[in-house]
């Protein structure tokens, strides 16, 4: 006789990166082997390699794990992590004031994402001249962040991951179409001014964010946080 199988609930969201809305179920004990397993390696790669497979299993349809952006990975993660071992969890936070370490509670459905406008990822470098920007897939990151390069050579590579295309009067040139050298002769060619209008796309990016907040068990000053970073919901 067969052993009896459980049914698993199914749920909905949507990707914040493209806005499609997608079914996904909460994790099993054999996706959570694999969270665990890179847990326990401490590699930051591992552990991202290891959430892109188990988004893989628990989405139907809508979400191409090998396309997706960072904060659409971390965003589909706390979704998924909240439905399959509680909506809270607890995170260890710094005080604003006195620095003491306290654990406060958050509340995984309650993970946000803004992404700018349209609008916001063109970038005019001249009167004629201006760039088109996109967000950085996750391979990429992985791939430059993995690199032997120097971290200001890892910075010109995501740059030039995040040029979609450059324009010129009417004129557009896919990135796409220019090889990795041509794109690092462009990036150089910039001035200092226009240098810093990219570094500042950078480190404006989208990242899923939860807002915190407590009053220090210390000094009882009250704090509010943007939470960020998979390191804090991992475990």
């Amino acid at each position: 006789m067969a052993l009896p199988k459980l049914d698993t609930p199914r749920y909905e969201m949507k990707v914040p990166s493209t806005g499609k809305k997608v079914v996904y179920r909460p994790y099993l004990v054999k996706e959570e082997k694999i969270l665990m397993l890179a847990l326990e390696s401490s590699d930051e790669t591992q552990m991202i390699r290891a959430i892109k497979d188990v988004i893989s299993s628990c989405t139907e349809q809508g979400v191409d794990v090998e396309k997706m952006t960072m904060f659409d990975l971390e965003y589909i993660f706390m979704r998924l992590r909240g439905k399959s071992v509680g909506e809270t969890t607890d995170v260890s936070i710094k005080c604003k004031s006195c620095e003491t370490k306290n654990d406060t509670k958050v509340n995984l459905d309650s993970v946000v994402v803004n992404v700018p406008k349209e609008s916001a990822r063109k970038i005019k470098l001249t009167d004629a001249v201006g760039v088109i920007m996109k967000y950085p897939s996750v391979n990429e990151m992985l791939e430059i962040q993995s690199s032997d390069e120097t971290e200001v050579n890892k910075l010109f590579d995501v740059i030039a991951a995040c040029i979609d295309s450059v324009y010129s009067g009417d004129e557009i040139f896919d990135s796409g179409s220019q090889s990795a050298k041509e794109m690092k002769e462009f990036i150089e060619s910039l001035n200092s001014n226009q240098f810093n209008k990219l570094k500042d796309f950078i480190q404006d990016m989208p990242a899923a964010t939860i807002a915190v907040d407590f009053t220090c068990s210390s000094c009882n000053v009250h704090n509010q946080f943007d939470v960020k970073g998979l390191a804090n919901f991992f475990s």
